[in-house]
């Protein structure tokens, strides 16, 4: 008997990713799982897929507790990765397919990958980028067969199907990424419970079931999308319809409304940069099948909401969640014009609170920082013992984020501690982009702020620069491009004599803003 084959007995108790999938399957084999373009696969065909693909990177080596890279773009390989990948008891690190050779490098280094999975057109920077790190993980293709890589459709073809066994349930399932005010990526271990209670209580709180059909067109990568979308889908057997190839979605945005529309979407996650896009298209189209859009990342604009809310008749409702727990509260009010800027409530079995510097919680309409408790929380940061002593702490995780409960116990963000820059949908880590300027011999101090864009509620990049003599800002924006995701690129470069600071030396961001 394969390895993969035995059962260990342990699905009811600590539930996984895996049992999620045949739970779906067991209930709604033949309905539909995923719509991609003009390709329709069903729940027991996608659960083919996984059990192909799992024992093929099985043959490969990949056991229980190696890292497995995903770098991909929103497709169904990516869901298929998902599911093969923590079936294996194995770890997935999906990361932005935008990234440049040296952040690949970083996350690859900091993971220690077994084994890089990719879309051909990133396929050239994660070699290179392992190369320069002098990693020997492997690199397979989802199409083509480039050299020095494994095909995935070798994999998928020349290994049976057949039931998987279940991977233990406190077993590490996905890293992801979350920054901060550390200035630093902190590594964020979910596992396989705490992705099925991420599911559980969301499909539970919005009535997720099999017959909806969730709109897929933030980036898969992401906490939002992951928990919203793909585990979501999963968990109710709600058919997930993922938009082919969105970025840029400026430009794709009438192919994302005909989807929406022909495609008959019922629920629509996304990001205010999605919705406001949306909303700004002339046309007749109607989407009278949609019964629920909820926008996460960052603050929704009161002028997106009535934009959206007048063009096609439905409000957008706000989410609040993080990569620590995934989503937390949502905004479910019967008639939501009047709360329209709250994020609602804490969806089920999630425990929030309002506190003080002290840590006690402070009376309603008092603002405080959020601390939260869920099922679906991840234990703490890798190998940040100090800071975890201090944000998880008698089972709160303390977010750094501000805000306030009012009487009936809704939420309203009122700041945040962080330094988060929202670009476009994309949350930017300024000190990443800070230190790649600091590397030009010309720089001698770089800060990096988000300064209000054209559109109400967006920012753009602005680096304020101390110069040791004259440089060229276009130098600074060509360096920015080779080592980093387009959307981390500065648009505005100010050059100044001094940055101003504190008296005890801290960068005074607000006089560069």
């Amino acid at each position: 008997m394969h390895a993969l084959d035995r059962e260990r007995g342990r699905a009811t108790a600590e539930p996984s990713t895996l049992q999620m999938l045949y739970d779906t399957v067991e209930h709604h084999p033949d309905r539909t799982a995923i719509v991609f373009a003009d390709e329709e696969i069903t729940w027991s065909a996608l659960a083919e897929r996984v059990e192909r693909l799992a024992r093929g990177l099985s043959s490969l080596g990949i056991r229980e507790g190696d890292r497995v890279a995903l770098v991909h773009a929103n497709a169904p390989e990516f869901v298929t990765t998902f599911f093969a990948v923590t079936a294996l008891g194995a770890v997935l690190v999906p990361l932005n397919p935008q990234y440049k050779k040296d952040e690949l490098g970083y996350y690859f280094d900091h993971c220690e990958v077994r084994a890089v999975i990719a879309g051909e057109p990133h396929v050239p920077a994660c070699q290179a980028a392992l190369a320069e790190r002098r990693r020997t993980a492997m690199v397979v293709a989802t199409s083509g067969a480039p050299e020095g890589t494994v095909s995935f459709a070798a994999l998928l073809n020349d290994h049976p199907a057949g039931r998987l066994a279940f991977p233990v349930g406190h077993l590490d399932a996905v890293y992801q990424y979350s920054s901060g005010s550390t200035g630093r990526p902190k590594r964020v271990a979910r596992t396989h419970e705490q992705c099925w209670w991420e599911a559980e209580n969301m499909t539970g709180t919005t009535k997720l079931v099999a017959d909806d059909r969730i709109f897929c067109a933030i980036p898969l990568f992401h906490t939002h999308a992951q928990g919203n979308c793909l585990l979501a889908s999963a968990r109710s057997g709600a058919t997930l319809v993922i938009l082919e190839e969105p970025n840029p979605l400026i430009i794709k945005r009438h192919r994302a409304l005909e989807v929406l529309e022909q495609q008959r979407i019922t629920v629509f996650p996304g990001v205010p940069f999605v919705f406001r896009l949306l909303a700004e298209l002339p046309g007749d189209a109607r989407l009278p099948t949609l019964r629920l859009c909820f926008s996460a990342g960052t603050a929704l604009p009161q002028a997106t909401i009535d934009a959206f809310e007048r063009r096609f008749g439905i409000a957008v409702r706000q989410l609040y969640g993080c990569t620590e727990a995934g989503a937390l509260t949502i905004n479910l009010d019967a008639e939501p014009s009047a709360t329209a800027l709250s994020v609602g409530r804490p969806i089920a079995r999630v425990r929030l609170q309002i506190v003080d510097d002290a840590r006690r919680p402070v009376p309603a309409g008092e603002v405080g920082e959020i601390a939260i408790s869920t099922p679906a929380m991840t234990r703490g940061y890798y190998q940040m013992e100090d800071h975890n002593r201090e944000v998880f702490r008698d089972g709160w995780f303390f977010t750094g984020d501000l805000g306030r409960l009012d009487t009936e116990g809704r939420l309203w963000i009122t700041g945040r501690k962080k330094l988060f820059i929202e670009v476009a949908g994309n949350k930017v880590d300024p000190v990443e982009v800070e230190d790649v300027l600091a590397t030009h011999p010309k720089v001698q101090e770089a800060v990096v702020v988000g300064i209000p864009g054209k559109v109400q509620g967006e920012e753009i990049m602005k680096a304020v620069v101390v110069a040791t003599e004259p440089v060229d800002q276009k130098e600074l924006i060509a360096l920015c491009q080779e080592r980093l995701a387009l959307f981390k690129v500065p648009q505005v470069i100010e050059f100044r004599d001094e940055i101003p600071k504190s008296p005890l030396g801290k960068v005074l961001r607000k006089y560069l803003v």
